[in-house]
């Protein structure tokens, strides 16, 4: 029996080691809380830049970045990389226009000043 013990005692040990390491070791997942201006906002810029990018879509648009020289491709391709910051600014610099005003000629210069920026 004695023998018995000094075998458990001899497995215990390294077993508890084992586990209090493994506990030190263990990340932790922290959870924060979201307000709802940051979920509204991320997905209004996400829906903003879906409606910029259908406004590229436009032929009367294409033509006029043709006539500039910028590619409709590369174009669409800063929009979508556009921060959702961004995509807002520029939607809200579009929607600010008068009606009947060239919502055309607004965002093509502001697309060109984007590339040149970059």
């Amino acid at each position: 029996m004695p023998q018995h013990r000094r075998i458990n005692q001899l497995m215990i040990v390294p077993l508890i080691i084992a586990f209090l390491l493994g506990g030190f070791a263990a990340q932790t997942a922290g959870a924060g809380i979201v307000g709802t201006d940051t979920l509204l906002a991320e997905q209004s810029g996400k829906d903003e830049r879906a409606r910029l990018a259908s406004l590229l879509d436009r032929q009367d648009v294409r033509d006029k970045l043709i006539e500039y020289g910028v590619s409709p491709e590369e174009a669409a391709d800063r929009v979508a990389a556009l921060t959702d910051e961004e995509a807002l600014e520029l939607a809200q610099r579009i929607d600010d226009l008068p009606a009947g005003g060239s919502t055309v000629a607004l965002l093509l210069v502001i697309i060109i000043l984007l590339l040149l920026l970059r």
